[in-house]
């Protein structure tokens, strides 16, 4: 799939030790909700290819599944918010947050919303349905004569899904029956738009049914 752009991304959170998302924890990080993303590069979606041996020759070569897949998400801006809340970062008054030996970040499913190359006109969707964000760098740096912005920078550790065993999924817009309530259910349980196009400001529907976290 040739890519052209990456115009938003969409997070849930799981519920602690479920694979439901509540309505309330699904988050577009967009210009008009004060975000705004820059790249995400997906790595080690094919697996490590291992060649079996027996009877003195290359039997098979191993390459079932996918490899140890991780995303280096870098951002303009994520919204503070939800900033603590991917990261599972512990919250104090006075608008403290921090990470310390006991922080462990949620589950989260990752959505990245792009365009294809030959088309630009017909939406691209990529997910990882399940994986923990940490944080990477915080780099700020000086002004010059021009505005310095120290980016976010992330990095999504993915695994299989335990309801289904997938990890990955992707869809173009223009393929074959798309329906973006179907894509949605897939990927986060439910439908999210009400046009279908737009994201709702406050989705709603039905959540599968839970199985245990890993």
């Amino acid at each position: 799939m040739a890519l052209s752009g990456f115009e938003s991304a969409r997070i849930g959170i799981y519920t602690d030790n479920t694979e439901t998302i509540d309505k309330d924890n699904i988050f577009t990080i967009e210009p008009k909700e004060k975000g705004s993303v820059v790249s995400a590069t997906i790595s080690n979606l094919s697996p490590t290819i291992t060649p079996i041996y027996g009877s003195d020759q290359e039997w098979k070569a191993g390459s079932k599944g996918h490899g140890a897949i991780s995303v280096a998400f870098i951002a303009n801006a994520i919204p503070q918010e939800i900033r603590q809340k991917i990261l599972g970062m512990a919250t104090f008054d006075g608008g403290i947050s921090g990470i310390g030996k006991k922080t462990e970040s949620p589950y989260c499913v990752f959505e990245m919303i792009s365009h294809d190359a030959t088309d630009e006109s017909i939406g691209a969707h990529l997910a990882l349905v399940k994986g923990r964000f940490h944080l990477t760098t915080v780099a700020p740096k000086t002004n010059t004569n021009t505005t310095v912005y120290d980016q976010e920078q992330l990095t999504f550790s993915a695994t299989d899904r335990d309801s289904d065993g997938f990890a990955y999924f992707e869809v173009l817009e223009d393929a074959k029956d798309y329906d973006p309530s179907k894509w949605e259910t897939k990927i986060f349980g439910m439908p999210l738009t009400t046009d279908g196009a737009t994201p709702a400001s406050n989705v709603s529907g039905s959540t599968t049914s839970a199985s245990t976290g890993k």
